[in-house]
């Protein structure tokens, strides 16, 4: 079995307590990222401002939650030297916060860069850096030829979530 199939059923097996927690709104964000990945042009990596990334949910339920402190500890330990850096690109977020993917966006007909995969990391460094900061991370921006139907889905779960 190769390393990335493994690192993708052990972030699954990781995802299993959550099954009972799930309703509609897990739905409907399954339903966004199946077609966000199947209706993509393409996508590409750039470096986006930390606080310009807003998420699609929230880190509520508990296993998410755990990652989320273990990460933010993480991210602590190592404040000054991401701070010096200014920048996270892939490589180093992956050295103090690792995951199998990249954080992944979608840039909404408004203008805004939603996360759709890598909201625990998003919210981690949200909490251990400020605006004034001005951390730039490493992103995965994903391109459609029309963005407007994909853009009402996105507010619709966000609205469902109590963001906007």
């Amino acid at each position: 079995m190769s390393v990335s199939v493994k690192k993708i059923l052990s972030y699954l097996w990781g995802k299993r307590s959550e099954l009972s927690q799930m309703d509609e709104k897990d739905a409907l964000l399954a339903k966004l990222v199946m077609d966000i990945h199947r209706k993509r042009l393409h996508s590409s990596l750039c470096m986006a401002d930390l606080f310009a990334l807003y998420p699609v949910h929230p880190i509520d339920r508990d296993n998410a939650m755990t990652s989320t402190q273990q990460r933010i500890a993480m991210l602590n330990q190592h404040k000054e030297k991401i701070l010096a850096a200014k920048e996270l690109t892939g490589d180093v977020l992956i050295e103090y916060i690792p995951s199998v993917s990249a954080i992944k966006c979608v840039r909404t007909i408004d203008g805004e860069l939603v996360t759709f995969e890598g909201n625990g990391r998003l919210y981690a460094l949200q909490h251990v850096f400020s605006k004034e900061d001005g951390l730039k991370i490493e992103v995965e921006e994903y391109f459609f030829r029309n963005t407007k139907k994909l853009s009402r889905r996105i507010n619709r779960i966000r609205r469902l979530h109590g963001f906007i």
